[in-house]
């Protein structure tokens, strides 16, 4: 996709037109016929049609699996993984609460320098 009027068009376009120049690589065989088979199942209309379904498959996937995450955790730790900003931070609650150590809090302003 190089622009908004490549979401009109009625057809997936042809196999030299999904070059990637992350990898410097044509598309396989193997992934375009899975392109076009993916185009005619849901029988799509437009790119739009084709742009909107890899979406909702992406975010449906994202979701399923932190769901799964979740699940996890709570099982696991009793912790909910989205009450935290970084996997570093679930990840010390996660060791304090399984090892039960007591830490002391630090007091001394030289031991940060």
């Amino acid at each position: 996709m190089d622009g908004f009027d490549n979401l009109g068009k009625a057809s997936l376009p042809p196999k030299t037109k999904f070059f990637s120049k992350l990898n410097n690589e044509d598309i396989s065989d193997v992934d375009y016929k899975r392109a076009q088979t993916v185009w005619n199942t849901f029988n799509m209309q437009t790119m739009r049609d084709y742009h909107d379904l890899y979406l909702k498959t992406d975010v449906l996937l994202l979701a399923d699996v932190m769901e799964n995450f979740r699940k996890v955790c709570k099982t696991n730790y009793g912790l909910d993984p989205m009450w935290y900003y970084t996997a570093p931070g679930l990840a010390w609650d996660a060791a304090l609460k399984l090892t039960e150590v007591e830490l002391e809090l630090t007091s001394d302003p030289d031991m940060y320098l």
